[in-house]
């Protein structure tokens, strides 16, 4: 497995290795969430994914944060998807390699972000993003506020946004759960897709972050 995926990488340009790293990863991670289902550990109840193939060209994918997974749920997904996070996780010898090989940008510093997040979107890419910045807190329930580097990339690339909605009954795996503390199983996880959303005429990045942050309220409370 390993010398095939060697004898793939040679020759070929970063574009293409960063395409085969994302994948790669989709693959896995479906492959992840599908066992987890098959032995009764989640439940997912999805809506709406299809319209990630009927959109053509660039994308930003905006999602809340409630746990841990909430990446890998999305991206089993989409095979041709970068994901902007954590720069500290890139330090993690676990996560580095998978995630430089998919050509995952770092969430700082924050204007070498904004910089090559609008290139990589210009150029025709897709990127994942969580707008909280980090998992919603559980006193700030259903959502933390919006950082603002989410409205900023989709008004300087000018790329449409697709808000991706979750939902789950458990605190597994959320902010401030302890990584050793089992829940009770079944874990029931909502997914739904909403409309396509663009920056309107004249609109500023604050304000399409205060509309989008709205927008990810009003549906998280009445879905």
């Amino acid at each position: 497995m390993l010398i095939q995926l060697i004898s793939k990488l040679r020759g070929h340009s970063a574009l293409e290795h960063r395409k085969l790293g994302q994948k790669s990863l989709s693959s896995v991670f479906r492959i992840c969430i599908q066992g987890l289902v098959s032995l009764g550990i989640i439940r997912i109840e999805e809506k709406g994914f299809e319209r990630m193939a009927e959109v053509q060209g660039p994308l930003i994918i905006a999602s809340n944060h409630p746990a841990l997974w909430d990446a890998l749920l999305i991206m089993r997904h989409c095979d041709q998807v970068s994901c902007i996070m954590k720069a500290s996780l890139l330090s993690n010898p676990l996560l580095r390699g998978g995630a430089l090989f998919a050509g995952f940008l770092p969430n700082a510093p924050r204007l070498e972000m904004i910089r090559r997040a609008t290139g990589r979107l210009k150029g025709g890419g897709r990127l994942l993003l969580f707008p909280e910045g980090t998992r919603t807190r559980e006193e700030r329930k259903p959502l933390n506020s919006f950082y603002p580097g989410m409205a900023l990339i989709a008004c300087k690339s000018g790329t449409p946004l697709l808000p991706v909605f979750i939902e789950t009954d458990s605190r597994y795996l959320q902010k401030g759960w302890p990584i050793w503390k089992m829940p009770d199983f079944p874990i029931s996880i909502k997914m739904r897709v909403g409309e396509l959303q663009h920056v309107r005429e004249g609109e500023r990045s604050r304000q399409f972050s205060e509309r989008m942050e709205q927008l990810f309220r009003a549906q998280l409370k009445h879905p």
